[in-house]
């Protein structure tokens, strides 16, 4: 089942989502323990297949399948400390749980539900749950590791902003993204809007584009060193759970998953009307440096769980070949060849969410009245276009908001939904 996963995520990448939607749906019906990573990605094929509605159906599926799961799988646990984390009922990583929500937000957008602010609060508050959690078991920096997204007050924004009356709001919101993501330029035009209370120019409307640009973040299995701060922290689980004090073993280092961000290419989408550059997408969100973060600022746990379970590994077969009457050195020859070929079969747990994107962009756009032929090209770190152009036709109202969404992986644009509101 893994290398149907692979190939439905291959083909993705490279723009065949008919070959994606296939393989990725076997998956995901399957009792494969990467199932459920499966029909996150899936759902990233639907919205990519311009069916955001079906999408929205999976995620919100996937949000209420992790919500109803126990913080702590006991039997997935207790098999995982006997032979290693893949054993365990799959839990998304905090900022995979903080993007299905981001996602569904983009999701409800593209259809118009109405539900797109909410979905986006949704993101800031488990955000906000992860760093408390966070600075409650020690984590001195939680309020720099887990910090707020400016997807939930820019989405607030330009909502607000499209009645036509909460301009006080929207520009409270726009002055937010303007300190969460001081790099994002256009907040600065927002703020300047806002201020005067104008949502358009007078026979104009206004189009937004979101841009899921990049390959995101994944997991690989690396060699990380056994720092005091682990030792420190499963010597006080491994004494908790036993109610004892115990040694740990003279580990040098231990296999965890760490966060890798795949090279693409696709710096930003390029836009145009007609021909005529409207500009390119933006930055909003930072998905893989929230990744990198909080794994980073989780690696001591993570440590300190491969050392626990190193120890209950040792006192299993302490106490099997005791029982069995195997004392003194050949008794201490067998425990350690035992350990060592147990603990040799261990990896770290790779799963995740693999679809998702490097970067939320955006880029907002006023024209005027009137059906415009939108051109979209994937452009590198130079601004050089790298791939074919696509096109999508847009009707614009006047003084209303128009909305599309598009996913930039690789080299080539996929318009995944558009509406008006």
């Amino acid at each position: 089942m893994t290398k149907r996963i692979e190939l439905g995520r291959g083909a993705y990448f490279s723009g065949d989502l008919a070959t994606a939607k296939r393989e990725l749906s076997e998956a995901a019906k399957s009792h494969s323990p990467a199932a459920k990573t499966a029909r996150l990605d899936l759902a990233m094929v639907e919205l990519a297949s311009g069916n955001p509605q079906a999408a929205l159906i999976r995620f919100r599926e996937s949000r209420a399948e992790f919500d109803e799961q126990s913080k702590v799988a006991i039997v997935g646990d207790a098999a995982s400390m006997l032979t290693d984390d893949r054993q365990r009922k799959y839990k998304p990583a905090g900022y995979e749980e903080v993007m299905l929500r981001s996602m569904m937000s983009l999701c409800s957008l593209a259809i118009g539900d109405g539900d797109a602010e909410s979905y986006a609060m949704q993101a800031q508050a488990r955000q906000t749950e992860l760093s408390r959690v966070a600075a409650e078991r020690g984590l001195e920096i939680a309020p720099e590791v887990y910090q707020p997204l400016a997807l939930a007050p820019y989405m607030r924004g330009v909502l607000r902003e499209a009645t036509h009356h909460d301009y006080d709001d929207a520009l409270k919101s726009y002055q937010l993204v303007g300190h969460l993501q001081p790099g994002f330029a256009p907040a600065a035009m927002d703020i300047e809007r806002c201020g005067g209370g104008v949502h358009s120019a007078p026979g104009h409307g206004v189009l937004y584009i979101f841009a899921c640009v990049g390959r995101g973040p994944v997991l690989e299995s690396v060699d990380a060193p056994t720092t005091t701060a682990a030792l420190q922290i499963a010597t006080q689980v491994y004494s908790l759970a036993e109610n004892q004090r115990t040694m740990l073993p003279n580990l040098a280092s231990v296999q965890v998953p760490a966060v890798r961000v795949p090279y693409s290419p696709a710096a930003s989408v390029s836009i145009d009307s007609s021909g005529v550059c409207l500009g390119a997408t933006q930055q909003l969100v930072d998905v893989a440096q929230m990744a990198i973060r909080q794994n980073e600022a989780e690696m001591p746990w993570t440590i300190a769980r491969s050392l626990v379970r190193r120890v209950t590994k040792e006192v299993t077969v302490s106490q099997a070949t005791k029982a069995v009457g195997v004392d003194g050195l050949p008794g201490e020859l067998l425990r350690f060849a035992t350990v060592t070929a147990w603990s040799a079969s261990e990896r770290a747990d790779t799963r995740c969410w693999s679809l998702l994107s490097r970067e939320i962009q955006v880029l907002r756009a006023e024209l005027p009245v009137g059906t415009h032929r939108i051109g979209l090209v994937v452009v590198n770190d130079s601004g050089q276009p790298i791939g074919p152009r696509a096109v999508m036709k847009v009707d614009i109202a006047d003084a209303t908001n128009s909305y599309a969404t598009v996913i930039a992986p690789e080299r080539h644009v996929i318009v995944a939904g558009d509406r008006r509101q």
